[in-house]
C-alpha cells in the first residue's frame, strides 16, 4: 500500500477522523527478518521437531535454576504449589532473549528468567495456546528460597504478552517491576505471590507490577504484592480481585475487588481508561509466510479487554529489524526513521554514540526482548539518548531499556524540546525501563542522566514506566553508596494533558517526580526514596517523591505510594507529596516505612501522619 491509516485525536482527544502516513521509503526490508541468534521462533505442535519442554528448560538454564521446594507440591493448582527460581548473578547480565511462538498449540511450560520475552504471533491472544508460564520466588545470598525475603523482590525484566494458556491451570507470576503481563487469557487464576517458608497460606514479598489487556477466568491473586495496576483487565462474574498488602488500583477493568475483613490494603477503581491505544506487537501470517506489525488504534472510555479494537497492519517490508553489536548505528536507525520505515530491535545491548531521532509522525519503536540502548562511553553528554521532534503523532515507543552513560546526558528519553502542544494526540510510551547505575561498580566507574524521562509535548500517555537509579550494583550487588549515579528526577513533565497508566519512579537524588504542566494525570505510583542520601543533601533540601508545580491549577494523582529506606544515614523528609493546596485531587495516597533510619514526616503538604520505624511497613494513608 502507498499509506496507511491511523486515528488520531481531535482536541477533545476522541478518534474522529483519520490521517494518511505517506511511506516515505519504497525500498524494503526482508520478510521474514533475519532475526539473530536471540530471538528463538517457535514452531508449534506437530511441526516443532524434537522435545519442547526440554527446549524451553534450555533457555532458561542458560541464566537460571528450579528448584523444588521439599514441601511443595506438583499441583499448580494446589495452594502449596511451589519451587524457586536461582537466577543469581542474572540481574545485571548481558544477555537478552525474545521467544515468539507461532499460532497454535504449544504443549510446554515456560519458565520466565531475566530479560526472557516470551510472546505469541496471533493476531489473538488464543491463536497460541501455551500450557504454562511461570516466574517463581527467588533466592537469598546462600541460594535457597526461605522466609518472605526476597521472594519475588528482584524478579525483574522480563515480559508475557499476546497467548492463552491451559483451561483450569493457575499460572504463577511472582514478579516485581519491569515485568509487564498484556493481552494474555488465562484460564485459570492468575497468583501474583506465592507461598514461602514452608507454609500454605504465606506470601513471599513482592513490591508491585502491571498487567493489561488481560482476561482472566479464575480471577487473580494479588498475594502479598505491595502494590498492583491492572488496566482493563476482565475477571468474569463469580469470580474477583483479592488480598494485595497496601495498594491495588484498577483502571477500566471489569470485575469485582474483593475485600477481606480487616484487611490494610485499599483498591482504587477508574471506570474507565480515559485514553489509550494498546502496544503493538508482532503477529505471523502463516499462508503467507510474513510478518507483519500491528498498531492497535487509539480509543477512550474504554473498559475491559479489547483484543477485537481496530488494529492497523504493516508488512516488515516497512520495518527496519535492528541487530547490536560492533555494526549497529544510531544513523542508520535515524534514516530509517526519517524515510518512513518503522524500527524493531531485536534483543542485545545497543551502544548509542549519538541520539535517536523520531523525526517523522506515526513511527513505531519496538524492543524485543528487553532490548536495551544504552548511552556509549565513547559519547559525548547528550541532550537525550531518545530524541521525539517537537509537532509530531501517532508515535509508539514500546519495550526498551534507556540506560545512562559515564558522559551524561539531560534525558534519557525526551519527548519534544519546547513545552507546547502537538497536533491531534502525540504518542504512547509503553514498557518503558529506565536504569542509571547497576551493571557497573560505581566506585569504579559512575554514569549519569539529568532526568530519567523529559515530557515537554501535550497530550502524551505513559503505560507502565519504571524508572530506576540502581540501589544495587556489580560484582556482589552490594548497595550503590554516597549519591554515586547521580540523577536528579526521575520524571518531569511540562506539557498538559499528560496521562501515566503505572508509574514506578525510584532512588534519584532530588524530587523524584516533577509535574509541572496542567490537567496532568497519574493512576498509580509507586515511588521509593534514595538508600544512600544524608539529611544535608536531601532532607533539609526539601526533596520529596512526587511534586506538582505551585503554578498548576489542575492535577490528579490515584493510587500512589512513597516509601523510604534511609539505609545509610538518619535523613527526615518533610512530606512526601507536595503540592499547591486545594488544585490537586489525591485519593488513596500514603507513605510506608520499609526499614532503616529516619522518617517521612508527612503524606501531603505536613498533612498525615509521620511514618517511621513505629509503624513499619504499614501504609500510613492521608
Amino acid at each position: 500500500p502507498a499509506a496507511m491509516r491511523l486515528f488520531a485525536f481531535c482536541k477533545g482527544r476522541m478518534p474522529t477522523e483519520e490521517v494518511e502516513r505517506p511511506l516515505g521509503d519504497r525500498s524494503v526490508e526482508p520478510n521474514p527478518p533475519r532475526w539473530p541468534p536471540s530471538v528463538h521462533v517457535v514452531e508449534p505442535d506437530g511441526v516443532f521437531s524434537g522435545d519442547k519442554q526440554a527446549f524451553f528448560d534450555s533457555i532458561f538454564t542458560d541464566g537460571g535454576r528450579y528448584s523444588a521446594h521439599p514441601w511443595g507440591g506438583v499441583d499448580p493448582n494446589a495452594p502449596g504449589y511451589g519451587g524457586y527460581f536461582d537466577e543469581t548473578g542474572r540481574d545485571f547480565c548481558p544477555q537478552r532473549t525474545a521467544v515468539l511462538l507461532k499460532p497454535g498449540e504449544h504443549n510446554a511450560k515456560f519458565n520466565v528468567g531475566f530479560y526472557n520475552s516470551l510472546a505469541g504471533l496471533g493476531r489473538a491472544p488464543g491463536d497460541v495456546r501455551l500450557a504454562a508460564f511461570e516466574c517463581l520466588n527467588g533466592v537469598g545470598p546462600d541460594r535457597v528460597q526461605h522466609g518472605e525475603d526476597p521472594g519475588a523482590l528482584n524478579n525483574f525484566w522480563r515480559s508475557v504478552e499476546n497467548l492463552q494458556t491451559a483451561s483450569g491451570r493457575s499460572i504463577h507470576w511472582y514478579v516485581s517491576q519491569a515485568a509487564p503481563l498484556r493481552r494474555i487469557h488465562v484460564r485459570g487464576q492468575l497468583r501474583l505471590s506465592g507461598a514461602v517458608g514452608g507454609g500454605i497460606y504465606e506470601w513471599g514479598y513482592a513490591s508491585g507490577g502491571f498487567c493489561a489487556d488481560c482476561q482472566i477466568d479464575g480471577g487473580v491473586e494479588f498475594g502479598g504484592q505491595q502494590q498492583w495496576i491492572a488496566r482493563n483487565a476482565t475477571v468474569p462474574p463469580g469470580k474477583a480481585f483479592r488480598h494485595g498488602a497496601w495498594s491495588i488500583v484498577l483502571v477500566g477493568s471489569e470485575g469485582k475487588y474483593q475485600y477481606e475483613p480487616g484487611q490494610g490494603c485499599r483498591c482504587t477503581e477508574v471506570p474507565v481508561t480515559e485514553r489509550i491505544a494498546e502496544k503493538p506487537y508482532i503477529v505471523f501470517d502463516e499462508p503467507r509466510s510474513r510478518y507483519l506489525l500491528r498498531v492497535p488504534r487509539a480509543a477512550s472510555g474504554r473498559r475491559g479487554h479489547s483484543w477485537d479494537a481496530p488494529c492497523d497492519e504493516v508488512d516488515f517490508e516497512q520495518v527496519f529489524v535492528a541487530q547490536a553489536g560492533p555494526s549497529f548505528s544510531a544513523a542508520e536507525v535515524n534514516a530509517k526513521l526519517a524515510s518512513g520505515k518503522h524500527v524493531v530491535f531485536t534483543p542485545g545491548i545497543y551502544e548509542v554514540s549519538e541520539p535517536i531521532e523520531v523525526s517523522r509522525s506515526h513511527s513505531v519503536l519496538l524492543g524485543m526482548g528487553m532490548a536495551t540502548l544504552e548511552v556509549a562511553d565513547s559519547a559525548q553528554f547528550m541532550d537525550a539518548l531518545l530524541l521525539v521532534r517537537d509537532g509530531l503523532v501517532g508515535v509508539r515507543v514500546a519495550g526498551l531499556m534507556l540506560q545512562a552513560g559515564p558522559n551524561g546526558s539531560g534525558a534519557l528519553l525526551q519527548w519534544g524540546t519546547a513545552t507546547g502542544a502537538a497536533g491531534s494526540y502525540p504518542g504512547f510510551v509503553q514498557d518503558l525501563f529506565c536504569r542509571v547505575g547497576g551493571d557497573r561498580d560505581s566506585a569504579e566507574v559512575q554514569v549519569s542522566t539529568h532526568s530519567m524521562v523529559r515530557i515537554n509535548t501535550s497530550g502524551v500517555v505513559g503505560d507502565n514506566l519504571w524508572l530506576w537509579r540502581a540501589d544495587h550494583e556489580v560484582p556482589t550487588n552490594a548497595g550503590v553508596t554516597e549519591s554515586r549515579n547521580p540523577v536528579s528526577h526521575g520524571l518531569e513533565v511540562n506539557g498538559d494533558d499528560v496521562i501515566m497508566y503505572g508509574l514506578f519512579c525510584e532512588h534519584t537524588l532530588r524530587d523524584l517526580t516533577v509535574w509541572n504542566g496542567e490537567n496532568g494525570k497519574t493512576f498509580f505510583y509507586q515511588c521509593e526514596l534514595p538508600y544512600d542520601v544524608t539529611q544535608g543533601n536531601f532532607g533539609s533540601l526539601g526533596y520529596a517523591g512526587y511534586v506538582v508545580g505551585a503554578q498548576v491549577a489542575r492535577h490528579d494523582v490515584r493510587g500512589a505510594g512513597v516509601y523510604s529506606y534511609f539505609r545509610d544515614h538518619d535523613v527526615h523528609v518533610r512530606s512526601a507529596f507536595k503540592a499547591p493546596e486545594g488544585r490537586v485531587q489525591h485519593t488513596n495516597v500514603f507513605t510506608v516505612f520499609l526499614n532503616g533510619k529516619g522518617c517521612i514526616e508527612s503524606v501531603l503538604n505536613g498533612r498525615g501522619q509521620a511514618c517511621s520505624m513505629a509503624v513499619q511497613g504499614q501504609p500510613c494513608f492521608l
